[in-house]
């Protein structure tokens, strides 16, 4: 068996994903005020979300294949991947977000150091140039468990299978009956915030498409199906609030594994292509520089006093904060994150060949 994999598409969804979350924090106060109104884009209602069940799929299956291969999972190299991937850009922009911001004598710094930044999420609470690393706060607590229940199973895919069901429909059953019996009260928002169930949805796809689940190949990756569900899911911004507040996160799950399992044969709507691709390549710098970048840029823009019909501004502005962000995060990945990244493959068992760029 080859050590290298392509799934194809990923990036792309990547890209979407990035891109999404970008847009959404554009005109929100707590990230930057264009003295302008602005509106919001018919786009994916929850990026995050998408980000969490392409995390949870990609993972999953590459650890499927270094345990079919090597009979086991290699845990320190698993964690090695994730400091050098994650890590540096990670702890750089937080140190320059809060020197910038003057937000480093906050009391919830800590929570940001040591990826638990979703607890002061929980609590409403948060350092704002750095608030959206509540998200990252939960992959990484995901992969605290994840990795060793995958080589606890021992290779029995349909054991593992079953725990991830009976993990995903725990979790949502906690949600929903805190949220019937107290409401929106702080053990709801934890279950609400701490979306493991919809990286476990991501998970549960790749569990099934190792497999070769016929629920996967003749349900999931159905081609009528894959149209309707990535429609729902680009355009879903206007619709999702029609949704139950404690579900919206795992319909926009539902939709992406669809959509994932769409792209990985002869899909309709083909993602594998270079922008897409080159946009998914540095989609984890897009994500982790984006506040800023909004902040600043939109500090010089209020200062600037451009005089332009409100529809007209909010388009130069979302125009404006694509591209300095997609040049500022190409620099961060070619510059900084690559060499980690090099130092990485040393601890790469299973590679993931999912770029298309060199």
């Amino acid at each position: 068996m080859s050590n290298s994999i392509h799934l194809p598409g990923l990036n792309g969804l990547r890209a979407i994903a990035a891109l999404s979350v970008m847009w959404g924090h554009t005109f929100q106060k707590d990230f930057g005020d264009w003295g302008i109104g602005g509106f919001k884009l018919p786009v994916v209602a929850d990026g995050v979300t998408l980000f969490f069940v392409i995390s949870g799929f990609l993972i999953t299956y590459l650890l499927l294949h270094e345990q079919e291969q090597s009979h086991t999972v290699s845990i320190p190299k698993f964690y090695m991947r994730r400091i050098l991937r994650i890590w540096p850009i990670y702890y750089v922009y937080l140190i320059i977000a809060v020197l910038s911001t003057g937000t480093w004598h906050d009391p919830t710094i800590w929570y940001y150091c040591f990826f638990t930044a979703n607890i002061p999420f929980i609590m409403a609470a948060g350092i704002w140039p750095i608030v959206h690393y509540w998200s990252l706060g939960v992959e990484e607590q995901f992969y605290l468990f994840w990795p060793w229940l995958v080589k606890l199973t021992h290779g029995k895919k349909k054991r593992l299978l079953t725990i991830s069901v009976i993990i995903c429909i725990a979790w949502l059953a906690c949600k929903w009956g805190i949220y019937l019996a107290y409401g929106t009260n702080t053990a709801y928002r934890f279950f609400a915030v701490t979306r493991f169930d919809c990286m476990m949805i991501g998970a549960i796809g790749a569990i099934l498409y190792f497999m070769k689940s016929k629920l996967f190949t003749n349900f999931l990756m159905n081609r009528t199906l894959g149209i309707v569900c990535f429609l729902l899911l680009m355009f879903s911004q206007p619709w999702i609030d029609l949704i139950p507040a404690p579900v919206r996160p795992q319909v926009i799950a539902a939709l992406s594994i669809v959509c994932i399992a769409s792209q990985l044969d002869n899909p309709v709507i083909n993602l594998e292509n270079r922008v897409c691709d080159f946009v998914g390549k540095i989609s984890y710098g897009i994500y982790v520089i984006h506040p800023l970048l909004i902040f600043g840029l939109s500090a010089l823009y209020r200062n600037a006093s451009i005089q332009l019909p409100e529809t007209v501004g909010a388009i130069l502005i979302y125009c404006i904060i694509t591209v300095a962000t997609i040049f500022v995060a190409w620099l961060s990945y070619r510059f900084f994150e690559s060499p980690f990244l090099r130092m990485k493959n040393r601890f790469t068992i299973i590679h993931s060949q999912n770029s298309m760029l060199k």
